[in-house]
């Protein structure tokens, strides 16, 4: 059986020039855009960042977008049945009786998720990488083509250089030049296919941090033990906060650019709770909660200002999360050769024998390159509040027209950046 080597990579970091006096086109979006699909992949994303993370050594930093793995995981289900595709689709939290929905419900997810202001980027890119001896089955190649915006690229596997190149400069391409090499020759002995799915962004902050102001500060463990310096930024703005108790967290949001597109999320514990357990209270505090209670703040908290200090950090991770959708994440069959049912996606047997990941961060002053009822504090907002990033936090990057995670990671390890 010829092996499918899915790979994933993606590039965030930051656009490093100062304010622009040109004025954003307007762009007309609503505001109401969110279905039960951006739930759902929100889900997905936070439950992969918590096992990614608990499959790495404790205290490395970590950065991944969730979304495209969800996006490659989705155009392989396409060609999948059985076990396989009930697997695939239990992780991502949707259902073959639904299709129609899902593809519906990405197609404008999709839209929203390429963004080219002059003060934000944001694109996604799919690609299929094919043996030209090879053939997809003709459905879902027009399927991955049409929904997910998936372009087939035949060439030539028995020439490895030859096909290692064309791969990497396209990476190269797409990720402007931050990823140069994603393969190497000896990738093509067995494999038949590489599915890629790449995410770009580069963004400045909407307030950008004083320079000036950055200085270095004393970085805490969870438990409150000094575990090194780093060099921490600082700004004062009405920024949108909230204090969630049943999460044990303090929740900011930064956001980027003009037109209020694209923020970045920092989830930090509460002064005695570990990372994992606030991750763990997501089982009782949906992602979408969240976003809510920060509506909420914008809403009523307009006028109160922040005071918040976050450190200046780069985050480079190269995943390898095969075992992460396999044994935590419950995608058994689509990794064995024997039972993985694929009849769907091309003319020849297949299984996927790795998902590798590749992604980094860089957040300077400048700006970033990558049911119940929950209580929301906001009583202790008189005067002004401070958000202090100085132990172990999750950052999310979201689109905010339909809530989308695009990238999300851990800050545990300090460092002078």
């Amino acid at each position: 059986m010829r092996e499918l080597l899915l790979v994933l990579f993606c590039a965030s970091f930051v656009y490093g020039q100062k304010n622009t006096t040109e004025s954003a086109p307007e762009l007309g979006i609503p505001t109401n855009l969110h279905n039960g699909l951006t739930e759902r992949i929100g889900n997905f994303s936070i439950e992969l960042l918590f096992h990614t993370s608990k499959q790495q050594n404790k205290g490395v930093n970590l950065i991944l977008s969730p979304i495209t793995v969800w996006t490659v995981l989705a155009v392989i289900s396409e060609g999948a049945s059985g076990n396989t595709v009930a697997q695939i689709n239990n992780a991502l939290r949707i259902s073959s009786k639904h299709r129609t929905a899902v593809r519906t419900g990405f197609q404008t997810i999709y839209e929203y998720l390429q963004v080219n202001t002059t003060t934000v980027e944001l694109a996604k890119v799919n690609a299929i990488f094919m043996d030209q001896r090879k053939l997809l089955q003709t459905d879902f190649q027009s399927l991955a083509e049409s929904v997910y915006k998936t372009k087939v690229v035949p060439l030539d596997f028995t020439d490895g250089v030859k096909t290692a190149d064309t791969i990497n400069q396209a990476v190269s391409k797409v990720t402007h030049g931050r990823i140069p090499k994603l393969v190497d020759s000896n990738y093509f002995g067995d494999t038949a296919m590489i599915l890629t799915s790449a995410l770009y962004f580069k963004g400045q902050w909407k307030v950008p941090f004083n320079a000036s102001s950055t200085v270095k500060m004393p970085f805490y463990n969870g438990t409150g033990q000094q575990v090194g310096e780093v060099n921490m930024m600082y700004n004062r703005f009405t920024y949108p906060f909230a204090n969630i108790k049943e999460l044990q967290a303090r929740v900011i949001e930064l956001p980027y650019g003009k037109e209020d597109r694209l923020s970045m999320l920092i989830m930090l514990p509460h002064p005695g709770v570990l990372l994992e357990n606030m991750f763990l209270n997501f089982a009782k505090v949906p992602l979408d909660t969240v976003f809510k209670e920060l509506r909420v703040s914008k809403e009523e908290y307009a006028e109160d200002e922040v005071d918040c200090f976050l450190p200046r950090f780069k985050i480079e991770s190269n995943l390898d999360l095969t075992n992460v959708l396999r044994n935590t994440m419950g995608i058994v069959d689509l990794f064995d050769e024997n039972a993985a049912r694929l009849p769907f996606l091309a003319r020849t047997p297949m299984h996927v024998s790795k998902v590798i990941h590749k992604a980094e961060i860089e957040v300077t002053e400048e700006g970033t390159t990558a049911s119940g009822v929950t209580a929301a504090e906001f009583s202790n907002r008189i005067g002004i509040v401070s958000f202090v990033g100085n132990r172990p936090f999750c950052y999310l990057i979201i689109e905010k027209v339909t809530n989308s995670i695009v990238f999300g990671g851990l800050y545990e390890s300090p460092s002078l950046y």
